[in-house]
C-alpha cells in the first residue's frame, strides 16, 4: 500500500511539473532560510552548554553599593572570597580563577617571533572545572607549577608554526625566566563566553607586590571567579554564606558595601548586560525571537503556497477521486495518497535545502562569525530537528488539503459539480493576504534597520572619525618619548596632525569615569566620563572649542587645567569657564571607583562642544579632558591624522615602525583605523539589517511564486469565460484588470494590516538607540507600494498571456 502511494505520487508530481516546481522550489527556499536560522539560535541557546557540569556553575558577581547608594554590578571578586569559600561552605565543589593583569611582549626562545599579548593567570584547578579540549598536556597539573602556560592552538601556530609545542619554552617582558608550555587547547568553540589565547598559572607570577595584593585581598573585583556546586546545593545560601564571608573580613574603612551574586554559567551570553567587567560576547534573546518568527514565517509562507494550490487545483483530480471513492477507496486511503504527496515534495525540497544550506554554511559563519556545522559530526539535537521539520511541514502543508479532498463526495465530482465552499475559498485568500502581511512586515524593517544605520553613519558626531588611524603605546620607553615620536609622525608626508590620549572617542577597552565635585560643595559627586590628552587632540580630532582656551603647548605649566564638555558644564552649573575649582577624589577603571592617591585639584579653563565618544545607542554624557599629565590616566595612544586621497597607507605605517624601534626594540606597531572600530558598535545590527534583506527579498520570491500558480490556475479554469468576453467585445486590458483585481485585494488588505504591526515592532527596536530616526508614513506606503507593484507583476504576466489568446481556441477548450 504504502509503495503504490509512493508510486502515484511520483507520477502526480512528474505530470504537474510547473505546479510541482512552484512548491518545491517555495518549500526549497523556505527550508533553507529556516535551517541557517535555526543553526545561528540553537548555537545562541547552546553558549557555554558544552561544559559537564555547566548546570553546577556559577560565576561571581559583585554587586558594591557606595557611600551614595548607587549600585554596581562587577564580573569579578576578590582573591580571598574564592580561597576561603572553597574551604568554609561545603556545597562548593571546586573553584576557577581568573585574572588579566596586562599585554606585553610574548615570543618563542629565538625571539623570531614576537607578539603582544594579554598576560591571564588561571589557578591550577581551573581545567577541572572546565572542560576545554586539550591537545596536547594534560588538565590535572597543566597549571600547577610556576612558569608555565597553557595555550591554544592558534596561539601555538603564530609562535612556532606547529601545535607540538609542549615542553617547549616562550619569553615575556614581565619575566627573565622562561615560561614553559604545559599545554596546548583547541580553539575555543564559537560559543564560549571564556577565551583566552594563553594562560599562565597563577604561581608564575613570583612579585613580592603580587602576593602581597592577594594575600589581603577581599575587595577587589580583580579575579573572574567561577564556583562549582555540588549537586542539590542551594545557590541563594551560598550567596549568603559568601556575602557574610566578605563582610566578616574586608577592610571596613572601605565605605559602601558588598553583596556577592551567584550567576548560572548558561545565563551569562544573555543575561549580562548591565554587569561591568563582562568582555565576553554578549547576546540578545530579542534578535533570537525576532529571528525565529521571521525563519518560520518564510517556511509557512512556503508551506501555504502548497496549500493553496493544492486546494485550488481540487478540480483536476475530481474525477480520479470520484474513480477511486466508487472503486471502494476510503477517505483513509486518500488522506494517506494526499499526504504521501505532501511528505514526498517535502522531502524532495528538505534534500536541496541541505544542499544549499551546507553550500551557503560558510559564508554565512564569516559573515555572523560563527562557526556552525552541518555534517556527521553535527550535534544529534540539529539532526532530530530536521527530521521534526520535514514531519512538521509534511503535516502542515498536506494535512489540511489531504482532509479536504478526501471528504468530497463522489456523485458530484462525476458531476463536476463544485464541492468547495466559498468558505474555502475565503480561507485560501485569507492564507494569501497573511502571506503578505508577512512580506510587508519584513519590507518595513528592512526599511527603517537600512535608514537607522544610514542616519548612524551621517550623523554629526562632534568630531571626525575618517582618516584617523590610533596606534598603541605599549611601553614605558614609548610613553617616555611621546614628544619625540609625536614631532617624527608629524613629519611623514601623509600625517596631517598627531596627538597623544589616554583613551579615544569609540574605545574599544574600558573608558574611565570620575568623580567630580564642584566648587559649591555638594556632598555628592557627578560620575563623568574621564579623557588626558595633549594640546593637539582638539585639532586632531576636529572637536570645536566653544569657550576659554586650549592646554597650553608647555603641559607642565597646564597639569591641573581641564577642558570639559557641554553636558559636564550644564550638570556642574558653568556657563563660563574662568578657572573654577573642581575636585576629583576618585576614579572607576571598569569595576568600582577606587580613591586616588590624593584629590585631583582642577581648574576649569574650556568647553568644548559635545562629541560621542561611545555608541549612538548611547546619550550624550559628561566628559572631563584632563592634560596629558594629569594624576588620573596617562596615554595610552597616538592618534595619526591622514591627509585625504592617499589610499597607500602602508608605508606611512612602516614608517611609523621604524620610528618605534628607534626608541624600543621591543614595540610592535598596533594599529586601528577609528571609523572601522565604530563600526564595531552596530556590527550586529548591519548583521541583522542584512539578514532582514535576505530574508524579505526571498519571502517575496515565495509569495510571487504562490501568487503565479493561483493565478497560472485562475486563467486556466476562466479560460472560456475569457473566450466569451472576447468574443462579445472586451478589451485586452479589461480582463488583465478582471482577472488581477482578484489578486490585488488580498494585497490591500495585507497593507493595512501589516503596518500598525510594523510599526510598533520596529519602534521597539528603534527605543534601544539613543539617536533614532522617526518612522515617516511614506515608509509604509512605499512598502506596499512595493508589495502592490510585485504582485502586479507576478500576477499581470499570466492575466495578459490569458487575455491575448485566441478567443476561438479557448472556446474549443474542454
Amino acid at each position: 500500500m504504502i509503495r503504490n502511494y509512493f508510486k502515484t505520487a511520483w507520477k502526480t508530481l512528474k505530470k504537474n511539473k510547473f505546479f510541482s516546481f512552484i512548491n518545491i522550489f517555495g518549500l526549497t527556499i523556505g527550508t533553507s532560510c529556516f535551517l541557517l536560522i535555526a543553526l545561528y539560535i540553537f548555537d545562541e541557546l547552546t553558549f557555554d552548554r558544552f561544559h559537564q557540569h555547566t548546570s553546577n556553575i556559577y560565576r561571581a558577581v559583585n554587586h558594591k553599593t557606595n557611600s551614595d547608594g548607587k549600585l554596581t554590578k562587577i564580573a569579578g571578586t576578590g582573591y580571598q572570597v574564592s580561597e576561603n569559600a572553597r574551604t568554609d561552605l561545603p556545597e562548593i565543589q571546586g573553584i576557577a580563577r581568573m585574572i588579566t593583569l596586562g599585554r606585553t611582549n610574548v615570543s618563542a626562545s629565538d625571539h623570531t617571533q614576537v607578539f603582544h599579548e594579554y598576560i591571564t593567570l588561571g589557578n591550577p584547578d581551573f581545567f577541572d572545572i572546565f572542560d576545554f579540549e586539550f591537545l596536547q598536556g594534560t588538565p590535572a597539573n597543566a597549571l600547577t607549577g610556576p612558569h608555565t602556560v597553557v595555550m591554544t592552538e592558534e596561539m601555538a601556530h603564530r609562535l612556532f608554526g606547529t601545535t607540538d609545542v609542549l615542553g617547549k619554552t616562550i619569553r615575556t617582558d614581565m619575566d627573565d625566566i622562561p615560561v614553559e608550555i604545559t599545554g596546548v587547547l583547541k580553539d575555543f568553540p564559537g560559543n564560549s563566553s571564556i577565551t583566552f589565547n594563553m594562560l599562565f598559572s597563577e604561581s608564575s607570577m613570583t612579585g613580592d607586590g603580587f602576593k602581597n595584593f592577594i594575600n589581603t585581598d577581599w575587595d577587589s573585583d580583580a579575579f573572574a571567579t567561577y564556583f562549582l556546586l555540588k549537586d542539590q546545593s542551594d545557590p541563594k545560601k551560598v550567596e549568603a554564606d559568601i556575602t557574610r564571608l566578605i563582610a566578616e573580613n574586608r577592610d571596613t574603612s572601605v565605605p559602601g558595601k558588598i553583596e556577592l551574586a551567584l550567576q548560572p554559567l548558561a545565563d551569562i551570553h544573555f543575561h549580562s548586560e548591565n554587569i561591568e567587567g563582562d568582555s565576553g560576547k554578549k547576546g540578545s534573546l530579542t534578535t533570537i525571537y525576532v529571528f525565529s518568527i521571521v525563519a518560520f514565517f518564510v517556511l509557512f509562507i512556503a508551506c501555504i503556497n502548497y496549500i493553496n494550490l493544492t486546494t485550488a487545483r481540487y478540480t483536476n483530480r475530481a474525477k480520479e477521486i470520484a474513480v477511486r471513492k466508487v472503486a471502494g477507496a476510503s477517505r483513509q486511503n486518500l488522506t494517506g495518497q494526499f499526504l504521501t504527496e505532501a511528505f514526498l515534495t517535502t522531502v524532495i525540497a528538505i534534500v536541496f535545502a541541505l544542499i544549499i544550506t551546507k553550500i551557503v554554511l560558510p559564508w554565512f559563519n564569516t559573515f555572523t562569525e560563527k562557526q556552525l556545522t552541518l555534517g556527521t559530526a553535527t550535534d544529534y539535537r540539529i539532526l532530530m530537528g530536521i527530521g521534526l521539520i520535514t514531519i512538521a511541514v509534511g503535516l502542515l502543508s498536506g494535512l489540511y488539503p489531504a482532509l479536504v479532498q478526501a471528504a468530497l463526495k463522489p456523485l458530484s465530482l462525476i458531476k463536476h459539480k463544485d464541492q468547495m465552499s466559498k468558505g474555502k475559498v475565503s480561507l485560501r485568500r485569507s492564507l494569501v493576504v497573511l502571506q503578505f502581511v508577512v512580506s510587508i512586515v519584513m519590507i518595513v524593517a528592512t526599511m527603517v534597520i537600512y535608514l537607522q544605520m544610514k542616519y548612524i553613519n551621517n550623523k554629526d558626531m562632534g568630531f571626525r572619525k575618517d582618516q584617523l588611524v590610533v596606534v598603541d603605546i605599549n611601553s614605558g620607553e614609548v610613553r617616555d618619548s611621546w614628544k619625540t615620536i609625536r614631532n617624527e609622525f608629524s613629519k611623514l608626508a601623509q600625517v596631517t596632525r598627531v596627538s597623544v590620549s589616554s583613551r579615544v572617542p569609540g574605545e574599544w577597552k574600558n573608558l574611565p569615569s570620575v568623580s567630580v565635585h564642584n566648587n559649591a560643595g555638594d556632598s555628592r559627586g557627578k560620575d563623568m566620563f574621564f579623557l588626558g590628552v595633549d594640546d593637539q587632540f582638539l585639532q586632531t580630532y576636529d572637536i570645536k572649542l566653544l569657550q576659554g582656551r586650549n592646554f597650553l603647548p608647555d603641559h607642565s605649566a597646564d597639569s591641573t587645567s581641564v577642558l570639559i564638555n557641554e553636558s559636564a558644564a550644564r550638570a556642574l552649573g558653568i556657563v563660563e569657564p574662568s578657572g573654577q575649582l573642581i575636585e576629583i577624589p576618585s576614579v572607576n577603571f571598569g569595576g568600582d571607583f577606587s580613591p586616588l592617591d590624593k584629590p585631583f585639584l582642577a581648574r576649569v579653563v574650556g568647553i568644548v562642544r559635545d562629541f560621542n565618544f561611545q555608541s549612538l545607542r548611547e546619550p550624550l554624557a559628561p566628559m572631563v579632558l584632563g592634560a596629558r599629565n594629569n594624576p588620573v590616566h596617562s596615554i595610552d595612544y597616538f592618534t595619526v591624522r591622514l591627509s585625504r586621497g592617499d589610499t597607500d597607507v602602508l608605508p606611512t605605517l612602516k614608517k611609523m615602525q621604524e620610528i618605534f624601534y628607534e626608541i624600543d626594540q621591543g614595540h610592535q606597531l598596533e594599529y586601528h583605523f577609528l571609523d572601522e572600530q565604530w563600526e564595531l558598535f552596530y556590527r550586529n545590527d548591519r548583521i541583522r539589517e542584512t539578514i532582514f534583506i535576505i530574508m524579505t527579498l526571498l519571502a517575496i520570491l515565495i509569495a510571487c511564486l504562490g501568487l503565479l500558480g493561483l493565478s497560472t490556475y485562475a486563467a486556466e479554469q476562466r479560460i472560456k469565460e475569457i473566450g466569451i468576453r472576447k468574443v462579445l467585445g472586451a478589451s485586452t486590458g479589461g480582463i488583465v484588470s478582471l482577472l488581477s483585481k482578484d489578486f490585488i485585494k488580498p494585497v490591500l488588505i495585507a497593507i493595512l494590516i501589516a503596518s500598525p504591526i510594523a510599526w510598533w515592532g520596529m519602534n521597539s527596536w528603534l527605543e534601544g538607540f539613543a539617536y533614532r530616526i522617526n518612522i515617516q508614513w511614506w515608509v509604509f506606503a512605499l512598502a506596499g507600494l512595493v508589495a502592490v507593484a510585485i504582485a502586479l507583476i507576478t500576477v499581470s504576466g499570466q492575466s495578459i498571456k490569458a487575455a491575448t489568446a485566441n478567443p476561438v481556441k479557448s472556446l474549443r477548450t474542454e
